[in-house]
């Protein structure tokens, strides 16, 4: 006879430590202070500082401990350094969330070796470099949780958008790779794929009306989500709610990529 499954543990990172890069704006901002609200200490990586510094005092207000880290996820040498930082002031790493990258609308035929090398580099070099330097961390610790924040747009080409869905394509096969090596060592590794949200790399094209109503025509849907309706997926993947969860990729995209 089976036994009864007891219920998941509660969304509580109580005691828990996080790094959250990319964290100045967007996703990786509300990703933050989802963690923090959940009781974890939070380092925050960023390029800019002051975005990071007013990131740093939102957490400090919900009484959780702050790291704020100015590097640039691109350059391995910054990710090194910060996550020794990191070490240093917090002792572990518990959970990651890996937010930076940016996008460039450009048809492949008018793309420069630069703008195509940058693009990789500010999507997919920098995943693996942050999750390079906090994976030792995590199989030296026997534990961790990574969510790498990816794309719908690696899920299947979009037009005028190719080195984005390549690079976030490499981020999802990147992260199940990871999640295959690091399974022995408790270490899991999870990638959400959004589809379009507001952000502030965002709004300007969602604040014409024009191009809004014609972007959610192809979101079953009809909209586009706000960054808190991923904190309590973040909360799900960095807690032990989801501990029989490794290598999988959630997308919330409002049904866009069933069409």
């Amino acid at each position: 006879m089976m036994q009864p499954q007891s219920p998941p543990p509660p969304l509580s990172l109580t005691g828990r430590t996080a790094l959250v890069t990319g964290a100045g704006k967007g996703l990786g901002r509300a990703s933050a202070l989802a963690l923090a609200a959940a009781g974890a200490d939070v380092a925050v990586l960023a390029r800019t500082a002051s975005d990071i510094a007013r990131v740093a005092g939102e957490i400090e207000a919900l009484g959780r401990r702050a790291l704020p880290l100015v590097a640039d996820a691109t350059r391995s040498a910054d990710v090194d350094a910060a996550v020794e930082k990191v070490m240093a002031a917090f002792g572990a790493i518990d959970v990651l969330v890996h937010s930076v990258g940016r996008s460039l609308r450009k048809p492949v035929l008018s793309l420069s070796d630069a703008e195509w090398t940058g693009l990789i580099a500010a999507n997919l070099d920098s995943t693996f470099f942050v999750c390079r330097a906090v994976g030792r961390q995590m199989v030296a610790q026997g534990r961790g949780s990574i969510i790498n924040i990816a794309s719908a747009a690696g899920l299947r080409g979009r037009p005028t958008n190719a080195p984005y869905s390549a690079a976030k394509a490499g981020v999802i096969n990147l992260s199940r790779a990871m999640a295959m090596e690091w399974a022995p060592h408790k270490v899991r590794v999870n990638v959400l794929a959004p589809g379009r949200f507001l952000t502030p790399l965002t709004e300007p094209e969602m604040s014409d009306p024009a191009k809004y109503a014609a972007f959610i025509k192809q979101v079953p849907l009809g909209r586009i989500g706000q960054p808190e309706e991923l904190k309590d997926i973040v909360l799900w993947l960095a807690s032990d709610a989801s501990a029989f969860a490794t290598g999988s990729v959630i997308v919330i995209d409002g049904g866009q990529t069933l069409l």
